[in-house]
């Protein structure tokens, strides 16, 4: 096959490097994401395909075969996890629309399968079963987007969560969450507390710690002062932990805390949930704060839901991106369900 083949390897090969490049020295954008595995998945397959050419076609096959039953194999065993997990979620926590997130994924899953294998009754006319082909095809392939994106996402969430900085950071910020009780510190803040010492721990001189969070309503101290109680508490320096005590919001915690530091563009890591990094990470890149975001571990059943939550988040971030690609399905859909009503 000559260039055929040896073209997207390359592309592949050079698509890998820069996406492992930017997300060891960024990691805030799904672009960089998407290249990584883009570009990995492509050059394997390329490469895969040269060694049949020279006679090795077993791992082809595997990658084929793996490729074709993995989707099919997962897709009960996720639904089944989903509706499981969503329960979970709705009897440990208490009961919204976020919490329902995963439950309701799980429902939208076998919905798919009742949509496609379940038969339509005999009594129902051509014209009623060719429309409703059409929108089984319609619905299963803005589905297969929605899906193509959240891979995307989550894979670089994975990614950009556990990659360090480089540099020495001048300080920590660590965003804030509810407290228990007006002024106790709850198992998924404590995370991140916890995750922001440990990295604290890496770097000679330590940098200061930055606990960011005002005082909500149902709160008898601000966030940020009762984070600051709890990292002394834990053996950090009482002149290295520097309470921000203002913020409502993420991004008010991260513009709050970048007044603390020495220079608006000191170079800062970002601790939050694991769920919430890449999220975190594109709102540090959206006003230039010289970040890298770390992800504290969330509790299992609570990560599915959370998950989905910030991707909904980010989709309706890119809302006119995403309208225009759901436009563009629409504008190739409408002209082929016409064609064929009238040639039916």
């Amino acid at each position: 096959m000559g260039w055929f083949v040896w073209t997207p390897m390359i592309l592949g090969v050079v698509a890998f490097a820069w996406g492992l490049w930017r997300m060891i020295t960024d990691g805030r954008r799904i672009l960089y994401g998407v290249a990584l595995v883009g570009g990995f998945g492509l050059a394997l397959f390329c490469g895969l395909v040269i060694a049949a050419e020279q006679g090795h076609l077993i791992p082809l096959a595997i990658f084929l075969m793996l490729c074709a039953l993995v989707p099919v194999l997962s897709y009960p065993v996720l639904a089944v996890f989903l509706l499981a997990n969503g329960v979970t979620m709705l009897r440990k926590e208490s009961l919204s629309l976020g919490n329902a997130l995963s439950l309701l994924a799980g429902l939208g899953m076998v919905g798919l399968v009742l949509m496609v294998f379940v038969p339509w009754p005999d009594a129902w006319g051509t014209t009623t079963r060719l429309v409703l082909v059409s929108l089984t095809f319609l619905v299963l392939t803005l589905a297969g987007y929605v899906a193509t994106c959240f891979a995307a996402f989550w894979a670089t969430s994975l990614l950009s969560s556990r990659l360090t900085a480089l540099q020495r950071p001048e300080a920590i910020i660590v965003l804030g969450a509810g407290l228990l009780d007006g002024d106790r510190v709850p198992p998924l803040l404590a995370g991140r507390l916890r995750k922001a010492r440990e990295v604290q721990q890496r770097f000679v001189p330590p940098p200061v710690l930055i606990p960011s969070g005002g005082q909500g309503a149902d709160e008898t101290v601000p966030e940020g002062v009762a984070m600051g109680h709890f990292l002394v508490a834990a053996g950090s320096p009482t002149d290295l932990v520097l309470p921000e005590t203002a913020s409502r919001t993420t991004r008010e915690n991260l513009q709050l805390s970048r007044r603390l530091l020495p220079s608006p563009d000191a170079p800062v890591i970002v601790v939050t949930s694991n769920y919430h990094a890449l999220r975190a990470g594109m709102l540090t890149r959206s006003f230039g704060l010289n970040a890298r975001v770390v992800g504290a571990p969330t509790a299992g059943y609570y990560y599915p839901s959370a998950l989905i939550r910030e991707f909904v988040a980010v989709m309706a971030e890119h809302r006119r991106w995403h309208l225009v690609v759901v436009g563009l399905i629409l504008a190739c859909y409408v002209p082929l369900l016409a064609l064929a009503l009238v040639t039916s």
